[in-house]
């Protein structure tokens, strides 16, 4: 990990910890931060693996380093049982859930839901193939990032359903990415 990064780390968590209360905006904010770190160490992780000749292939879109290079480097097995250490797999189910009872639409397209898409989320997110169920996890956390920043910017108290595991899911997961980057 290079300084900047560590720097960066304590910076990032510095502001998490500052964010008190439970109100709607203060879980945007939380999800938010966590997402920005979330962001530098998944890039972090691909520099790592690019300096180590371990990419798969010559190009990655930025989805591809938050799903398929955090896989990679942290291994599906590990993801899955850190999760699972962290009480994270109810957090999983709940989103899993939303989606299922039409609360949530993870897969937007210019604001459109993508119902498809979200059932295969859906089924991935219970998927028991570990790969499968961490890129699903990888892709809603990405996923619902994008519509914040792309979409509409109103609070609705229901959004706290999936808010709420969705910051343990990413903090668990910022965690696990900084062990492995030490």
């Amino acid at each position: 990990m290079t300084p900047e990064t560590k720097g960066y780390i304590e910076n990032w968590m510095e502001k998490i910890s500052g964010i008190k209360g439970n109100n709607l905006g203060n879980l945007f904010e939380k999800f938010s931060t966590f997402y920005t770190l979330h962001n530098r160490l998944y890039n972090d992780s691909f520099r790592v693996l690019r300096e180590n000749r371990k990419l798969l292939k010559p190009r990655y879109s930025d989805f591809e380093k938050a799903t398929l290079c955090i896989i990679q480097f942290n291994s599906a097995e590990n993801i899955i049982k850190t999760l699972a250490e962290n009480d994270n797999l109810p957090d999983i189910d709940a989103i899993a859930d939303l989606i299922e009872n039409d609360i949530f639409h993870i897969n937007l397209a210019d604001g459109i839901a993508q119902k498809n898409a979200d059932i295969e989320l859906m089924n991935n997110l219970r998927s028991d193939v570990l790969e499968v169920k961490a890129k699903a996890i990888l892709s809603a956390i990405y996923n619902v990032r994008a519509n914040m920043l792309h979409g509409e910017k109103h609070f609705e108290e229901y959004q706290r359903m999936l808010l709420e595991p969705l910051i343990r899911i990413t903090q668990t997961i910022v965690n696990l990415e900084i062990e492995n980057l030490k």
